[in-house]
């Protein structure tokens, strides 16, 4: 009885004091993540975001059944426009209750250098227009999520020429 606990405890020793600690923390905190928790958590990877629990998965949870929904102006339940999206998301994961269309919406945001972006800032642009009429919230790894005219709620990067464009500030909510 003895031997088959030692060689069975064995390799687990040394699987345990092989590692250098961090790596060992590292390890055991994935293996305690639960992908299964996040609604689309594959989905979400094929489009380029590799969820952590850093993330926001509320944010996630929300944001996946609207993948798709169609655009429409004065959001309702049939569809989304892109400030509809943004305060869907930002009421109901967040509590916070926003009002307006996208202009409206970047006068309570402080403005913030591109590269210091991070999940659930806010980006606004100016398309064949002098004023903000479109916006995302961005969802990391230059990736935003924003309701397109031609394809409803989808997952851009941001970096696509397009988009870069248009581009007009980020923000984050003050």
């Amino acid at each position: 009885m003895k031997i088959i606990l030692v060689f069975t405890a064995f390799p687990l020793v040394l699987l345990l004091f092989s590692q250098p600690d961090h790596d060992l923390e590292a390890t055991l905190n994935e293996s305690f993540f639960d992908t299964t928790l996040i609604a689309g958590y594959t989905f979400f990877r094929e489009n380029g975001i590799d969820l952590t629990p850093e993330n926001n998965i509320a944010l996630f949870n929300t944001l996946y059944p609207l993948m798709g929904m169609p655009h429409r102006i004065r959001a309702g339940r049939d569809g989304l426009d892109c400030s509809g999206l943004v305060k869907k998301l930002y009421n109901e994961v967040f509590g916070t209750n926003l009002k307006g269309a996208s202009r409206d919406i970047f006068r309570h945001t402080n403005e913030i250098p591109v590269e210091e972006l991070k999940e659930a800032d806010l980006i606004f642009f100016k398309i064949n227009s002098n004023q903000i009429n479109h916006m995302g919230i961005y969802l990391g790894n230059n990736k935003f999520v924003h309701s397109s005219s031609v394809s409803g709620v989808v997952i851009n990067d941001f970096s696509e020429g397009y988009y870069q464009t248009h581009f007009y500030k980020a923000g984050r909510l003050q």
